[in-house]
């Protein structure tokens, strides 16, 4: 008779190992439904700018559970010192991009038409105004895009150190 107390120390085992079970596979099941739900906020990986289309395009990740749309798009142009241009704000531009979840896109901010190509040391700071569907909030995100720098202005490192070391 000294059986049944193994047996009931191992069916208790069993059935302890078979809660956790259970129980670990539905709390992450609810988890990974939260998380995935979560709406997160945009991240502009890159921008280029393209002359012949006068726009500049934006690589956008998405990196929530949930779908984004761009809903508009805004920007201030400020001169280089290289620029003739002026400096100009072109706001409230409808648009309707969709971010789906984790996949980079590609959103296009075209320039003010008649002005002229952007010139080393212009800015543009953008704004993309974007909604997610568990809100009627409009959210946003502001990125600035300077454009490049010329090659002689850029520092040589001799012998690969830097500091004189």
């Amino acid at each position: 008779m000294r059986k049944p107390a193994a047996i009931l120390t191992l069916v208790g085992f069993v059935m302890l190992l078979l809660g956790w079970a259970v129980g670990t596979f539905f709390t992450e099941r609810t988890v990974a439904k939260a998380i995935a739900t979560i709406p997160a906020s945009p991240i502009v990986l890159n921008a280029k700018y393209d002359k012949e289309k006068h726009s500049i395009f934006y690589s956008i990740l998405n990196p929530g559970g949930t779908p984004l749309t761009v809903v508009e798009e805004s920007f201030v142009f400020t001169p280089g010192s290289e620029s003739k241009e002026k400096g100009y704000v072109v706001s409230h531009i409808p648009v309707h991009v969709v971010l789906p979840p984790g996949v980079v896109t590609t959103v296009e901010l075209k320039l003010k038409a008649g002005t002229e190509k952007l010139h080393v040391g212009d800015a543009v700071l953008a704004t993309f105004t974007y909604v997610h569907p568990l809100s009627k909030d409009l959210y946003s995100v502001i990125h600035p895009f300077t454009m490049g720098v010329k090659g002689e202005n850029k520092k040589e490192v001799k012998n690969g150190k830097e500091g004189g070391k």
